[in-house]
């Protein structure tokens, strides 16, 4: 199965005279949400759809807590997540303090199965319409 893309227009202002420049973007067919997954789940083994839902949602819990105990959470073939800051310089580090961080967010790494699917993706052009 090809990954659909579209063509999209962006203007690039930084120069003198505003040029255009197409990228390649992906086209979404769809949402898959935690209802799909767990049916499909359930369908290719021997646990129930409700079961699947409730691993999963005790998943998110628990990789939660782990991440707010500053843990690297690794669940195998998938990958793993770990907490990211962004912050702000300090000129000694007496003066490094939680003030300095201006944001946090959660860094997921594909696991190796994740990373072959990527480098065996194949993508087909679809015009929008």
């Amino acid at each position: 199965m090809a990954v659909p893309f579209s063509v999209t227009k962006k203007i690039i202002p930084n120069q003198a005279n505003p040029t255009v420049a197409y990228y390649p973007r992906i086209t979404k067919s769809g949402v898959m949400d935690l209802d799909d997954l767990s049916d499909r789940v359930s369908s290719s083994c021997s646990v129930t759809q409700s079961d699947c839902y409730a691993v999963v949602i005790s998943l998110v819990n628990e990789i939660g807590i782990a991440l707010k105990e500053g843990n690297i959470v690794r669940l195998g073939h998938l990958g793993s997540f770990q907490i990211s800051i962004q912050s702000t310089a300090s000129p000694t580090p007496e003066e490094v303090d939680k003030t300095k961080i201006k944001s946090s967010s959660i860094v997921f790494r594909p696991g190796k199965k994740l990373k072959l699917m990527l480098k065996q993706l194949v993508f087909k052009k679809t015009v929008k319409t």
